[in-house]
């Protein structure tokens, strides 16, 4: 007889990115000795296992927050397309 209690219920989450984001963010967690998997829940849970919120910690500094009011408040025709990580990068002056 099978005991429904001991069975953890699991979540799939699923996600389309191209070929190039999957590649850097596979070099990352490769870099970091982590699977895919591991590296994500790391950079979007870890903080706040640690009572840290990240996008609280990113939005502590005025400059990010007045970055991202402009860009939530700027029309969907306006928005930026990024080539890559380093085209981002570049536009945040990061």
């Amino acid at each position: 007889m099978f005991n429904l209690c001991n069975i953890d219920i699991m979540s799939r989450l699923s996600i389309e990115i191209d070929a190039e984001q999957h590649r850097q963010i596979k070099t990352l967690a490769t870099f970091a000795g982590l699977s895919i998997k591991e590296f994500i829940l790391r950079k979007t849970l870890f903080e706040r296992v640690n009572g840290e919120d990240a996008t609280e910690k990113l939005l502590s500094s005025p400059k990010n927050a007045r970055r991202l009011k402009e860009a939530v408040e700027t029309p969907a025709t306006e928005h930026r397309v990024f080539e890559s990580l380093k085209d981002l990068e570049n536009a945040l002056g990061i």
